[in-house]
């Protein structure tokens, strides 16, 4: 287990190596049943200066190591060339490109590739033979020229990172073990194995596509479990979690909803900022698709400022906190490192404070919040008498969980001022770092109706559940609007959950969103225990049904979008948000064509005057 954990903390930090992705083309020389673009204006190439200044984006806003050139088929861009050369020089440490594969079995091309600096080649190939491969691309001639352009990558001197990524679905998961045999035997080692999910062609084809993973796991995890030999490297992309119970290994890294998220900023800004929901919202297709938990946990935080029941604001300076709290916030939030941190704060606002440092809490304002995680802070806290006033959340880790067991006399004392929180982690190294192993034996053995936060009921049996206090951080917003991005990472750092296959037969299923994503790749799926019969199950499915009298909703079981929301204090409401380049690009190449046709039809009628 310690290998594995280890193997898994190692994958971790190659997956997080910061990376972004560039478009350069709509265009493709395929037209594969599952395409993810052909709801985007097609046969566009972005103009030179375009490109380069997204990928100069890459470098100077996220710092990104890596630059994956994409498309369409990227390599169709007539200066794509040139575009390796400039993400060399902008000073990328790794270029990768992904395709189709046609035009690498071009050696002159595939050569000019490897001289202008590409290193690694991601080739999609969608069968085993050529017929099942263009059944999948309507390509003639495409699984020829894929085979040449890896056999063509893998035996350059260079020796570029030669993968094979699989786009699963209903054509091809009865043969995928046949595919990664030759591919294998092609020379290749790596595999990025893609879930099918509801977008533009692939929704479109659903009926041909769509399968259910459930019909297929034997095969499945017979291609998953390569990756326990040390030769072999497979990712899954996309792939639902509760399918891969015993494989959580293979656990896609929750960063990579940064990616997916960065590829639709523009319609999650318009979302945002004009209420227009994204394109693609439509129960059907969120059921099945992979970012349904982020667009779940945006529309939960707008419905929190329009309802105004966020709790805490965490100001990015506690000396400048605006003089109203916004979006229903009962508290400022601030960092205690010393004593002279609290000497400093005003005592006319209420304060959340995460406490760094264990100091004697007299003094403090009354209805202040007070957030531990340390033993030492504890005792500083509890053992000397818990002023009147004062509040406790206590973080539950590997630290304070033993302490707590030894005080259950003192935490009986303050029960009603205390409250015990499940931290959700953005790594998955400092969920192995921090977290209680088994929970629910952990609750067990305190035996404390106590008030607690972050965890699903299956793992606190027998105490108070509620919901946790939510914080809101100003770094969150920029101009007075969220930020994409931001809000993506507090998706992956907060509200990224998950459950097990097994949670179909719990009781509280409606109205519970599972563990965190990190806590489940640490501990395992295993953890969970679905509740059915038992005093515990009976008990939570009241508490839970008290808490929300209806499930709460999420986008697969029909939630209605949002209202757009006001902006922070002080900053004015949005104007029209910023249209995607695409679009733009596409109206442009369309007026120049109706323009030209235009002209061809004056000539032809000139024509035939004279």
């Amino acid at each position: 287990m310690a290998n594995l954990t280890q193997d898994m903390l190692e994958r971790e930090a190659v997956a997080n190596r910061s990376k972004h992705w560039v478009r350069l083309v709509t265009a493709c020389n395929s037209k594969c049943l599952f395409c993810l673009d052909s709801d985007t204006p097609r046969n566009v190439y972005l103009e030179e200066e375009e490109v380069k200044k997204e990928i100069l984006r890459g470098r100077t806003e996220f710092d990104a190591w890596k630059i994956i050139l994409s498309g369409g088929e990227a390599a169709l861009h007539p200066k794509y060339i040139e575009f390796i050369k400039y993400a060399k020089e902008v000073g990328y440490g790794r270029i990768q490109t992904v395709t189709n594969g046609w035009r690498y079995a071009d050696q002159e091309f595939f050569e000019a590739c490897m001289e202008a600096g590409l290193q690694e080649l991601t080739f999609s190939l969608h069968g085993h033979n050529q017929e099942l491969h263009e059944r999948m691309t309507a390509h003639p001639g495409s699984f020829e020229r894929i085979v040449k352009g890896i056999i063509r990558a893998k035996r350059h001197p260079s020796r570029p990172i030669v993968s094979v990524d699989v786009c699963i679905n209903k054509q091809n998961v009865g043969y995928l073990d046949k595919i990664v045999e030759l591919s294998i035997g092609l020379g290749v080692t790596e595999f990025d194995l893609l879930h099918v999910i509801p977008q533009a062609a692939a929704f479109d084809n659903r009926e041909e596509l769509f399968y259910d993973p459930l019909d297929h796991l034997e095969m499945l995890h017979k291609v998953f479990r390569l990756n326990r030999h040390p030769r072999f490297v497979i990712w899954t992309n996309r792939f639902p979690v509760e399918f891969l119970e015993g494989m959580e290994d293979l656990i896609q890294d929750p960063h990579k909803m940064l990616d997916e998220v960065n590829g639709r900023r523009f319609q999650v800004r318009r979302y945002l900022d004009e209420g227009k929901p994204l394109d693609c919202r439509q129960q059907e297709r969120c059921q099945h698709c992979f970012i349904e938990s982020f667009c779940t946990t945006m529309d939960r935080s707008i419905a929190r400022q329009n309802d105004e029941a966020w709790d805490v604001w965490w100001p990015e300076d506690p000396g400048k906190a605006i003089p109203v709290l916004p979006f229903g916030c009962r508290w400022f939030g601030a960092h205690v490192v010393d004593s002279s941190a609290v000497s400093h704060l005003p005592d006319s606002i209420p304060w959340y404070l995460r406490m760094e440092t264990a100091l004697r809490p007299e003094g403090l304002p009354d209805g202040t919040v007070l957030e531990l995680g340390e033993p030492d802070f504890l005792e500083t806290c509890l053992l000397n008498g818990l002023p009147a006033g004062l509040e406790l959340v206590i973080l539950l880790n590997r630290r304070t969980a033993p302490w707590l067991l030894t005080h259950r006399k003192e935490l009986l004392k303050y029960l009603s001022r205390i409250r015990l929180h499940q931290p959700s982690h953005e790594q998955m190294k400092t969920a192995a770092e921090e977290d209680v192993r088994d929970p629910a034996s952990f609750f067990a053995e305190l035996n404390m109706p106590i008030r607690c936060s972050g965890l699903p009921a299956c793992l606190a049996p027998g105490v108070q559940l509620v919901e946790p206090l939510h914080v809101l951080e100003e770094s969150r917003f920029e101009k007075g609007r969220y930020d994409v991005r931001a809000l993506a990472k507090y998706h992956v750092h907060h509200g990224y959950r998950s459950k097990s296959l097994r949670c179909r037969d719990c009781v509280v299923k409606d109205r519970c969103d599972g563990a965190h994503i990190n806590l489940l790749r640490d501990q395992g799926l295993a953890v969970l225990q679905p509740l059915t019969e038992s005093d515990w199950a009976r008990e939570a499915q009241r508490q839970l049904m008290h808490l929300w009298p209806e499930p709460q909703k999420r986008l697969k079981n029909g939630r209605m979008f949002e209202p757009v929301a006001p902006s922070l204090h002080g900053h004015p409401q949005p104007s029209r948000a910023t249209e995607d380049p695409l679009a733009v690009i596409a109206r442009k190449v369309a007026a120049r064509r109706a323009a030209r046709r235009a002209e061809i039809r004056a000539r032809i009628a000139q024509s035939r005057e004279s």
